[in-house]
């Protein structure tokens, strides 16, 4: 957790020098990071849905034995791992998502941090999936995109943060008068 919280700082630090968006546009994505949340989640379900179809169908390839003459097993084998890989990545994904809702509902600083465990996630998930490609154009497509992504999701990750830093509150607690 020391750790998160190191990098948190200096991810900070790195997203201090851009400008910020108006305080009513923070306000309003803090208020509804929760069903912003839910999309992705169900995004992200939905994604891993369709790896398991391919998977599905990849693995039926194999044994078929009218496509070992037009596809390579070796192609189809790496398929599957990158799939497999894929799914492992969607899946913790999904998993932090999930479980960040409630605290950003209660505007709680530890949804905030499920979100950046999530884009921490997603930027290992980038890298890894642009090696798996095996294509130096693969490669460089991948991870020029990913860098967009990663640099538009982390400002509004960061925009936000100050409105989850010192809310304390809890269901069920009540507020001292």
């Amino acid at each position: 957790m020391e750790f998160l919280n190191k990098l948190e700082k200096t991810v900070f630090g790195w997203f201090k020098s851009v400008p910020d968006l108006p305080n009513e546009a923070r306000k309003w994505l803090s208020e509804n990071a929760w069903w912003i949340v839910v999309i992705g989640l169900i995004l992200t379900v939905l994604s891993i849905l369709g790896n398991l179809s391919n998977l599905s169908s990849l693995v039926s390839l194999m044994d078929s034995p009218a496509a070992a003459y037009f596809v390579s097993p070796a192609i189809t084998t790496w398929n599957i791992i990158t799939i497999i890989v894929s799914l492992f990545f969607l899946l913790l994904e999904a998993i932090l998502l999930a479980f960040a809702i409630q605290p950003l509902k209660e505007r709680q600083k530890k949804g905030w941090v499920l979100l950046f465990a999530t884009w921490l996630l997603g930027i290992v998930a980038l890298v890894v999936g642009a090696f798996l490609g095996l294509s130096v154009i693969n490669f460089i497509i991948s991870v020029l995109f990913g860098a967009v992504w990663v640099a538009v999701s982390g400002y509004f990750l960061f925009e936000i943060h100050g409105q989850f830093a010192h809310v304390e509150r809890s269901r069920g607690v009540k507020k001292a008068k």
